[in-house]
């Protein structure tokens, strides 16, 4: 409970400060942005002295608790002044910002009715939940000298990418400032006054999808739009291409597995989705894409009504959703390695059907070959990423039966895939969702930031604790 405080408070305070100056460049100021700061402060305050008692209880099972504390806990810690500051009820404003720290992006509010504080805070959320947390995670793992494997797959990554974790930390912090500040200057030059380009690159970046309007991106002309998606892409891709581009290794970058199947999968369901809906004009082969590009990033963003579309592009997209983005990004999702490694095992074992036993090639990638080891715990993970889908769709269907709410199964499955992956794309089911089944949502964002796993064991720890 410590740490998974200590995590909270850092974060939740990191989100408020950064909210105020996003607010500043609008310009815009409010009474509401003093308190927060004020909040900050606090939190910063409580964070210091509870630090000494945390380091004494610190061991990777900790942490990895903590991290579970830390993902029901920070959206708390910010939905509390949040609810004072937009006029929501407590569990509206709870469910907005769990949207907003694992960066998914449904809402239960008109951004275009809110002040720009209100949308600098959704924006805030989202950068600080997909980015801080990462990185203050890697750092404690640094300086309590643990290995952040465990850390970094709850986290929903899992991809160790340097020896020297302290230089991968130094290296990543620059890596995303930089990532940062280079969206924000050509979303400007595009036509975006500053502050909708910080909130965008805030949203985008986090492969978020809060946005300032309610129109978002279709508020947008084309060159916007294609800003917003790029840079969804960016955050998608898995951080150690521009590890490797940053120490100059050009060709070890564009040839990783992960970017070339981000590009092939963006296309791939942009067809599907042209057939499907059997139309080849300009507009619907760049709103294609578009939404190819936001469900395989898991970031979200529109330009059409995605509830209005027919059950089979609801399907194509959902698919898109649940392979989601690479390892080791802000994408959601079961990620495209773990995907292009399974359909390296299957092709694997239909070659070897009819081969003798004991003459199976390993399954390389990139060089390096994929141990059985880490083959049951990529299965192990996408049959838990599944099965919990499918039960938490059970559930929201049961709690619509009971509350006498038609909804169509595709639309429910949708939503729920569009909230484990992390990726807000809604089919219409939030906005008249009943509050309990909002929580259930809520809480299929965190389990599936988690991917289940980190979930599954700080429960059973619980229940063996209890029971002892």
């Amino acid at each position: 409970m410590l740490w998974g405080l200590l995590l909270a408070l850092v974060v939740a305070s990191l989100t408020l400060i950064l909210s105020v100056v996003t607010a500043l460049t609008y310009p815009y100021f409010d009474f509401y942005m003093v308190v927060s700061v004020l909040l900050a402060s606090l939190f910063i305050f409580i964070a210091v002295r509870i630090i000494r008692p945390a380091i004494s209880k610190t061991t990777p099972a900790v942490m990895i608790k903590a991290l579970v504390v830390f993902w029901f806990l920070a959206p708390l810690l910010v939905a509390v002044p949040f609810s004072l500051f937009a006029g929501l009820p407590l569990p509206d404003a709870y469910f907005e910002m769990v949207s907003g720290f694992t960066g998914t992006g449904f809402t239960v509010l008109n951004p275009s009715n809110e002040t720009p504080f209100i949308n600098a805070i959704r924006a805030a959320s989202q950068w600080g939940g997909e980015v801080g947390a990462l990185f203050l995670t890697l750092i404690l793992a640094i300086v309590f000298h643990m290995s952040p494997t465990g850390i970094v797959s709850a986290l929903g990554k899992g991809e160790r990418v340097r020896p020297s974790m302290y230089k991968t930390v130094i290296d990543l912090v620059t890596i995303y400032v930089v990532l940062t500040v280079i969206p924000i200057t050509y979303m400007y030059l595009t036509g975006m006054k500053l502050y909708d380009a910080i909130v965008y690159t805030f949203a985008a970046l986090a492969t978020g999808g809060f946005a300032p309007t309610a129109g978002g991106t279709a508020d947008l002309d084309f060159w916007q739009q294609f800003a917003v998606i790029f840079t969804c892409f960016l955050g998608a891709l898995n951080f150690s291409i521009y590890l490797n581009l940053r120490y100059g290794k050009v060709r070890q970058a564009l040839g990783h597995p992960e970017l070339k199947m981000m590009v092939a999968s963006i296309f791939f369901y942009a067809v599907l989705l042209l057939l499907v809906w059997r139309a080849f004009d300009w507009w619907h082969l760049w709103s294609a894409i578009f939404h190819s590009a936001s469900a395989v990033t898991t970031s979200g963003f529109q330009i059409e009504d995605v509830s209005s579309f027919s059950e089979s592009a609801k399907y194509v997209i959902t698919i898109a959703m649940i392979v989601g983005a690479s390892a080791f990004s802000t994408g959601g999702g079961i990620k495209l390695f773990r995907a292009y490694v399974l359909g390296r095992l299957i092709l694997r074992e239909l070659r070897g059907m009819g081969a003798p036993r004991g003459l199976v090639n390993p399954i390389t990638v990139m060089g390096k070959e994929i141990s059985s080891d880490d083959i049951i715990t990529m299965l192990t993970v996408v049959t838990t990423y599944i099965f919990s889908l499918l039960l938490i769709a059970l559930l929201i269907t049961e709690l619509l039966s009971m509350h006498k709410v038609k909804v169509s199964s595709i639309d429910v499955i949708f939503e729920v895939a569009s909230a484990m992956s992390g990726t807000g794309l809604s089919s219409g089911l939030t906005s008249v969702a009943p509050a309990d089944v909002r929580l259930v949502l809520a809480s299929a964002m965190i389990v599936g930031k988690l991917e289940v796993l980190p979930f599954l064991y700080a429960l059973a720890t619980a229940f063996k604790s209890l029971k002892k």
